[in-house]
């Protein structure tokens, strides 16, 4: 309790010294001696003495609290130091891996460096999650190399966060970082005023100064002060908070520790769009190494100055920015195509000479000089490469006049109000709007207030009774898995020919129609959904977080098909790419209240 009182004073008053604190509490804890009773109530009579003298109150916290989406009060030191390690943190050489019957990697190359920021992207499947936890050691077959900096500390942020223990309070959990320093906290307030424990007490003070205990116990609670947690929250179990926060305590706790690499991996999935802002502001300032995979492109740009590109067995290098990366790629594959064909065309002629004059006898040792030079040519591989996106626009069902949808005085929820409009909220024809706002903001019970799914407490959504409204995640969940694509779609629409456009535009083509739905993964089971739903020709589509766990490429052809339906769209996401590519109104939730924006930036820029 007493390291804890004197933190606080430092914290406001920073000209103060931790050993000028701890006298002044020593001096007034030393008035006491005299007066008989419990040492419970003499820390508490300190503390009211010290909140008074040192001008201490709630007030402080939440004025430092209200800062943290600008991490502007978080102290400096935490984040001034660079890694201790001079040399390349992880080398990666001649790396093979192989699941199953898939060969993941084959001679795969990559350095990591002290203050390198590296976005690790790829297709679903490739193999990106595998490549961290073969560097953090919880992937132990393959061949080849991983070193790592002697000394080396890795904070692993996974997509299943990692808890001490799952029933811990807040308070309890971030007390277990510093294990060793809290145990001796809580034995010295035991037995700090027992004149009969002088060693004891003698030898904890010295382990504490030796290893900077005081600050560092007291560091484990107020690093999430400055992460906008308060007092009451670290007295809740840490699964009754949000994602975002749960992020947030795993972050500062890596802060602390002072690791050198941060790994990420998909840290954005369960984040709203305040948590994916907070946290690209605290990558942006950390001075140590990142590796995070992502399939955010935003996220990406704001965090990283480099990608690495799980593609061809190989771990490909890119520096700059998203765009760069297109750019480069496209360059590369332009480059090794031309080198295979010209190879492929070089071969082609000596193979035709070689059958010519093959059983020719005097040209048989020219014909076997050939060989051998046929034979010694290392091929060139035709470079992997991805279809290009097709735009096909995608027409909605009959027009309709333009006000189609009239939101008046809507109040949503299950028991109570979590969201009211205020007056008439007008969706037109054409219109495109994102739906943003915090985790638990309500948005999906507006969607399915809008849909009919639930009754609104108050108010009326009225629409055009000739209306067809196109729900994604009622069309997601109801397909046959053991049907096949084309199966599936032609059930309720017999052209044949339609849909086999449709499923060119989001690339399924060929014998994937095919393919049983069971057996896709959750890019294509998405694209098929989408498919499905804009075969029935709706004026409105309605869709909540439909590029969640689906890679760049999938999130790029569900984009581009988004952006050609001449309908109007609803969609939730915290996806800010997607977004700002097919939005042209946003409706943000916000302590309960619906506003709306005619910019997408400006909507996000509200969240703060």
């Amino acid at each position: 309790m007493i390291p804890s009182l004197i933190t606080r004073v430092i914290t406001a008053h920073p000209d103060f010294t931790h050993d000028e604190v701890a006298e002044v509490c020593q001096d007034y804890m030393d008035s006491m001696t005299s007066e008989k009773i419990k040492d419970e109530t003499k820390i508490k009579r300190l503390m009211k003495y010290i909140e008074k003298e040192f001008e201490l109150g709630e007030s402080k916290i939440e004025k430092t609290s209200n800062k943290i989406y600008n991490l502007e009060s978080v102290p400096e030191y935490l984040f001034s130091g660079e890694s201790r390690i001079v040399s390349a943190l992880v080398s990666i050489t001649g790396l093979v891996k192989n699941i199953e019957q898939t060969e993941l990697f084959a001679d795969a190359e990559m350095q990591i460096n002290r203050r390198d920021k590296v976005a690790l992207i790829g297709k679903n499947g490739a193999g990106k999650t595998t490549l961290l936890k073969m560097i953090i050691g919880r992937e132990g077959e393959y061949k080849g190399t991983i070193e790592k900096a002697t000394g080396l500390k890795v904070g692993y942020l996974s997509q299943d966060l990692f808890w001490q223990d799952m029933s811990n309070t807040l308070r309890a959990e971030m007390l277990m970082v510093f294990p060793d320093i809290t145990e001796r906290i809580v034995r010295l307030t035991e037995i700090e005023w027992d004149d009969n424990q002088w060693e004891e007490t003698d030898a904890i003070k010295t382990y504490l100064r030796d290893h900077d205990g005081y600050r560092r116990y007291d560091l484990q609670t107020e690093i999430l002060r400055y992460f906008g947690f308060t007092d009451a929250m670290l007295d809740q179990h840490v699964l009754s908070l949000s994602g975002g926060e749960q992020t947030k305590v795993q972050i500062a706790k890596f802060l602390i520790t002072e690791v050198d690499l941060l790994i990420l991996d998909e840290p954005t999935n369960h984040l709203d769009i305040e948590g994916i802002i907070f946290l690209e502001r605290f990558c942006k300032i950390w001075k140590k190494a990142i590796l995070s995979i992502s399939h955010d492109v935003r996220f990406i740009d704001n965090t990283s100055d480099r990608i690495v590109e799980i593609s061809g067995k190989k771990l490909n290098n890119y520096q700059g920015k998203y765009a760069d990366y297109l750019v480069e790629k496209q360059a590369r594959y332009d480059r090794q195509l031309r080198a295979h064909t010209l190879q492929k065309k070089e071969i082609e002629e000596q193979e035709a000479w070689i059958n010519r004059f093959r059983y020719t006898p005097s040209k048989s040792n020219s014909v076997q000089s050939r060989i051998k030079q046929v034979d010694k040519i290392e091929r060139i591989d035709k470079p992997e490469g991805e279809s290009t996106v097709r735009n096909i626009t995608i027409k909605a069902g009959k027009r309709l006049p333009e006000k189609i949808m009239t939101i008046t005085d809507l109040a949503v929820g299950y028991n109570t109000p979590i969201i009211t409009t205020h007056g008439e909220l007008i969706v037109r024809k054409d219109e495109k709007i994102g739906i943003i706002g915090r985790n638990g903001a309500g948005k999906t019970t507006l969607l399915k207030t809008i849909l009919g799914e639930l009754r609104a407490l108050s108010g009326t959504v009225t629409t055009n009774p000739n209306l067809i409204i196109g729900s994604y995640s009622q069309v997601l969940a109801d397909l046959d898995g053991s049907a096949s694509i084309i199966t599936e779609l032609t059930r309720n629409s017999g052209n044949e020919g339609e849909i086999r456009a449709m499923l060119g535009g989001l690339l399924i083509t060929g014998d994937k129609v095919d393919q049983t739905i069971a057996t896709l993964s959750g890019g294509e089971r998405a694209k098929v959904a989408l498919t499905k739903m804009l075969l029935t020709h709706p004026h409105v589509i309605i869709m909540d977080e439909p590029t969640n766990h689906l890679d760049l490429h999938s999130k790029e052809v569900i984009k581009n098909m988004l952006e050609h339906f001449d309908g109007t769209s609803l969609i939730v996401s915290h996806d800010r790419d997607l977004l700002e590519h097919i939005s042209n109104r946003v409706w943000l939730i916000q302590e309960g209240v619906l506003m709306t924006f005619d910019d997408p930036e400006r909507g996000f820029v509200e969240v703060f």
